[in-house]
């Protein structure tokens, strides 16, 4: 599988003003990385160049790039070029800055009392998530629960951080924290939170 093959979104520097901006990423023949920038942007084909490549596996990975010289597309809209990333620079796990509302019934077990319920999880994140219950819930407590995707069934294992007064969640709000999350289950998370936050993000430009 190609580097960034779930990768959408980068971030360049416009070579003449110095702003930032994003352009698409996708995968082209080849397993070729291909960066799609709009054609107001002036971009230094040839010349390395920091990418900042916002990978929902991966999470935020700036690289060293050089890019080919740009074909233009039919709608005139964008310069298309092929993406040699030479050098990986930095990876930050964005683990806490994309969280996402939901609203999602789960059933889930409480691995202290051995006791299961109902459970409306309100926000989730690569690295925890806040829900309502009516289990008597403490601090410390583990609380598992599959979250179901359009992609796959995620088990998850939260650890309860803090636990409040909530009537109108059920009787408990509980914030938690994801602890043993195996590598591919939390790809699969990250993946769906991204895709998330992509689909809430089109609904609020569109309203």
């Amino acid at each position: 599988m190609a580097m960034f093959s779930r990768c959408k979104k980068a971030e360049l520097k416009d070579a003449v003003s110095g702003q930032t901006f994003a352009a698409g990423v996708s995968i082209g023949p080849m397993d070729s990385l291909m960066i799609a920038a709009p054609i107001t942007r002036k971009v230094e084909a040839g010349t390395p160049l920091e990418i900042k490549f916002l990978d929902p596996a991966l999470g935020v990975v700036t690289c060293r790039c050089k890019l080919t010289s740009p074909l233009i597309s039919r709608d005139k809209r964008f310069a298309v070029y092929r993406c040699q990333v030479l050098e990986k620079l930095s990876q930050e796990q964005r683990r806490e800055d994309i969280k996402i509302p939901i609203t999602m019934k789960v059933r889930v077990a409480h691995r202290r009392s051995g006791g299961e319920a109902p459970a409306v999880l309100c926000n989730i994140s690569a690295s925890g998530v806040y829900l309502g219950t009516s289990l008597p819930v403490q601090t410390g407590d583990l609380l598992s629960f599959t979250l179901p995707t359009a992609d796959a069934q995620i088990p998850l294992t939260a650890e309860v951080l803090r636990a409040e007064s909530r009537a109108d969640l059920g009787g408990t709000g509980c914030g938690c924290r994801f602890v043993h999350l195996a590598p591919q289950h939390e790809t699969q998370l990250r993946a769906y939170i991204f895709q998330e936050e992509r689909r809430l993000y089109r609904q609020q430009k569109e309203a």
